[in-house]
């Protein structure tokens, strides 16, 4: 892994939604409690806030600059230095697109494709953004062009994840008056900085032809099984302290290793506990001299660092669980990874926290999505 790709996974880590069972390598017992809460909550009646993650492709940002132009562009075209790919027609769009990476992929079937659809929906999302608006949205395209229907569903695949939507649902009936579909993350200003959404997507985008895809919640509780839920509870609170121990930060900014959590976060992410943790550390970016450093200091709390990864590990068990039971319930979505139920996962909303669920194992979201060559 190139330096570069270690500091952007970092960053999405501390932007990001995070999963369930990392709250405890970020938040220390307190965030193990919160997961744990969270998970229980579901079948009291806390399924009402939780909602599908849509896996959506490519990542968009679009809307309007301080003159008023329209802009229309992917992520990458939006950061460029100078602003230079933030394209304010379709046609300069496509030609971005085209020449990225010095047009070596221009003539690729797949490419030129691409580049056709954005600018094609360039136009369509500009009369959809008020006039009078300045300001940007980020966001993932679910369709370019209204879905077909197959078996009396609309059937999309924006990336790795299929989606098949009742077209007699809610939500099949506003995909049957649009021509494009979008989820909306975030605002942004010119300079990148993000906030929560300002506006109400149900009244201020103009028209029916750009869809901004409400939250859609599951649709009936999950069993979370009870003895599960309270051995996991006992484990955080006998661990409580240990774990504490281990992640204070006054200690860890001592040692000059404030970034334990994060190389936690980052071992996770790379290996969902299938390697172990010092293995894995030989063949990290982390240099030799904090290797030993983070060696002897988990020496010294092991028990807090035994017990850390016993929690990630059976909070996991019981979020795959809910997971599976989410995916088997009928519902006007559903979705799959091939022949296999399922996507890329829920999200619970909490004022604590949002958490979000997504199936990190063998036959899981991640691991499609990391067998994908892009």
């Amino acid at each position: 892994m190139r330096f570069f790709e270690f500091k952007q996974i970092i960053k999405e880590a501390e932007a990001r939604i995070q999963h369930a069972e990392d709250f405890v390598i970020f938040n220390g017992s307190k965030g193990a409690a919160h997961a744990v809460e969270s998970l229980k909550s579901l079948e009291q009646g806390g399924h009402k806030d939780v909602t599908i993650k849509w896996d959506g492709s490519p990542a968009i940002i679009f809307g309007r600059n301080e003159d008023g132009e329209f802009v229309f562009t992917d992520k990458s075209g939006f950061v460029k230095k100078g602003g230079v790919e933030r394209a304010t027609s379709g046609d300069d769009l496509e030609q971005f697109l085209l020449n990225r990476g010095g047009g070596a992929n221009r003539d690729k079937p797949d490419r030129i494709a691409f580049a056709s659809n954005m600018k094609e929906a360039f136009s369509v999302y500009e009369k959809a953004v008020p006039r009078d608006f300045k300001g940007y949205f980020k966001g993932d395209l679910l369709y370019y062009n209204t879905p077909p229907v197959e078996e009396n569903k609309y059937v999309f695949t924006p990336n790795i994840v299929t989606y098949r939507v009742d077209v007699n649902s809610d939500l099949g009936k506003k995909i049957s008056q649009s021509k494009t579909g979008v989820v909306i993350h975030r605002q942004m200003d010119g300079e990148g900085n993000e906030t929560a959404i300002q506006v109400d997507p149900e009244s201020f985008f103009a028209g029916n032809e750009v869809l901004v895809v409400p939250p859609v919640t599951v649709s009936k509780a999950p069993n979370v099984i009870n003895d599960d839920i309270k051995g996991l509870q006992a484990l955080v609170s006998k661990s409580s302290a240990g774990i504490d121990k281990l992640l204070d930060k006054n200690v860890l900014g001592e040692l000059k290793l404030a970034d334990f959590d994060q190389i936690m976060y980052l071992y996770m992410n790379q290996t969902n506990m299938q390697k172990d943790f010092f293995e894995w550390l030989k063949t990290s970016k982390v240099s030799v001299p904090k290797q030993q450093r983070l060696v002897d200091y988990i020496g010294q709390n092991k028990q807090g660092f035994e017990d850390l990864w016993k929690i990630v590990g059976a909070t996991q068990a019981i979020k795959n669980d809910i997971i599976d039971q989410f995916d088997s319930h009928d519902a006007d979505v559903k979705a799959s990874i091939g022949n296999n139920a399922g996507g890329e996962g829920y999200v619970i909303a909490n004022p604590k926290g949002d958490l979000k669920l997504v199936n990190r194992g063998e036959g899981g979201f991640t691991q499609a999505n990391r067998a994908v060559q892009r």
